[in-house]
């Protein structure tokens, strides 16, 4: 599942390039971060799958479900959060700008994903937007390697959060998700999905606190070289949740991969 200081948001709304960021420097970021928020075990775990991305490359997902019929749990963000839900049917195209900037998205991803008719729920937190979470309504989503969700007609599935490093550790991600169950409540909906990776100590948090029923665990294991994806599950079928795509799975620049929920 955005930074949003004036400077930026004026650039973007004028339609101005920013630099490229320096890539060594944006993956030595990106290593501290998960460092900081992961842990030394998992951080180790994300090391070893980056050292064999040539050969293999593997993904692992605790699945949850939050019924809707149920009391909604209330957030815990320990600052004031203030979440809007946003769809195609407003002005967006300044929003999907600073999307794409700040959760480093393709704006041509964020776009379609509006197009698609998702929501995205924004979290701003002192006038400054700390973080997003994305929510779609149709089947069929990529999740990792051409393999893609089951989303049923009474259901939706809450993915792509994203919560600026600043502002994390604060529960902002509470707050964002129960917007989003709360949105889709209200469009008379029983059921949301969401998977959150298996080395995501903070988002799995979350699922903890809400007490989701972890529906399914899932493996994803692709290797590169004869293009086969390998999949297991437990506590659930793979074809209760998930199909694979009738055509090869290709490598793109940009997967729909993530390891938050």
């Amino acid at each position: 599942m955005l930074t949003f200081k004036d400077e930026q948001q004026s650039n973007a709304s004028a339609g101005l390039k920013k630099p490229m960021p320096n890539q060594f420097s944006t993956r030595w970021q990106t290593a501290r971060e998960a460092l900081r928020w992961r842990g030394l075990l998992f951080s180790s775990l994300l090391v070893a799958r980056e050292i064999l991305r040539p050969i293999m490359y593997w993904h692992a997902w605790h699945v949850f479900h939050t019924d809707l019929r149920r009391p909604l749990p209330e957030p815990y963000a320990k600052e004031e959060v203030m979440v809007k839900v946003f769809a195609r049917t407003e002005n967006t195209e300044d929003l999907a700008a600073q999307i794409s900037s700040i959760g480093n998205i393709p704006l041509a991803n964020v776009n379609s994903r509006f197009d698609r008719g998702d929501v995205a729920a924004v979290g701003y937190v002192k006038r400054e937007i700390a973080g997003f979470m994305w929510m779609t309504f149709a089947d069929g989503m990529d999740l990792a390697f051409g393999v893609r969700w089951i989303v049923h007609p009474h259901e939706a599935l809450r993915y792509g959060s994203f919560v600026v490093p600043r502002w994390r550790g604060l529960g902002i991600h509470s707050s964002m998700n129960r917007a989003l169950n709360g949105y889709a409540r209200d469009r008379g909906l029983t059921q949301t999905l969401g998977s959150i990776s298996a080395v995501n100590p903070q988002s799995l948090n979350l699922a903890k606190h809400a007490r989701n029923h972890k529906v399914m665990t899932l493996l994803l294991i692709h290797i590169q070289g004869i293009n086969r994806t390998y999949c297991k599950t437990t506590g659930a079928p793979f074809d209760s949740r998930f199909v694979r795509a009738a055509k090869n799975y290709v490598s793109r620049a940009h997967d729909a991969v993530s390891d938050d929920i």
